[in-house]
């Protein structure tokens, strides 16, 4: 009996502690534990029951903060493009030159660097392919739209820095760079050997900022 009760004290404790979560604390905490929950069934296998189980809360608590399983995902992908966009800044802030700071970036690619990321993007792009929901084809839009606008901006000062051809298009660049590493992040986890190894990655890097800066073709 003492063990039993000593059981109910914590769990009673556990749900007392967790009741004391602000409403922005506990929205966060159904966003993080999400993350895991739809890598591990999909967003048509996930169920707002799986959800709230994996936040340790009861659905009712869930609907407190989202509609709906749909309301969540969609405050998910908004949330990590957002994330993505302000690590970004971070890492070129130190950085003056614009052709650095494009180094820089292509080696962040949310979708294979982040272990965190990683997980939800198996999610996404699982997603466009099976998911035609008005609401979350436009989440999946600004969230790829946001690093387009953000590689683009760095693309512009590049060339206006003449460290990027001036006859390239900024923002068909930016989305190129995007679709590539979207090909990338999908065949990363095949380990394909020789596909990805940091030696081969870098001499791409080196290879994309060579052409585009012009400098050999200009000279010769």
């Amino acid at each position: 009996m003492s063990k039993q009760s000593g059981e109910g004290s914590t769990a009673d404790k556990s749900t007392r502690q967790a009741a004391r979560l602000s409403a922005k604390a506990r929205r966060q905490q159904l966003l993080e534990t999400s993350i895991a929950c739809f890598a591990e069934f999909g967003y048509e296998g996930t169920t707002t029951a799986r959800l709230a189980k994996a936040a340790n809360v009861s659905e009712p608590v869930l609907y407190q903060h989202f509609s709906s399983k749909r309301d969540l995902f969609v405050a998910l992908v908004d949330q990590v493009g957002k994330e993505v966009v302000r690590e970004w800044k971070k890492a070129i802030a130190p950085l003056r030159s614009p052709q650095d700071q494009l180094r820089v970036l292509l080696r962040l690619n949310p979708a294979t660097t982040d272990p965190r990321t990683r997980l939800l993007y198996q999610v996404i792009f699982a997603a466009q392919a099976q998911i035609h929901e008005p609401e979350i084809v436009a989440a999946l839009r600004r969230h790829y739209e946001q690093y387009a606008h953000f590689l683009t901006n760095v693309i512009r000062k590049a060339q206006r820095a003449g460290q990027v051809r001036s006859d390239v298009s900024a923002i068909g660049l930016a989305w190129q760079l995007i679709h590539a590493a979207i090909g990338f992040a999908l065949i990363k986890p095949l380990d394909i050997p020789g596909h990805a190894t940091p030696a081969t990655v870098e001499q791409a890097i080196g290879l994309l900022i060579e052409q585009l800066s012009g400098n050999r073709s200009e000279s010769e």
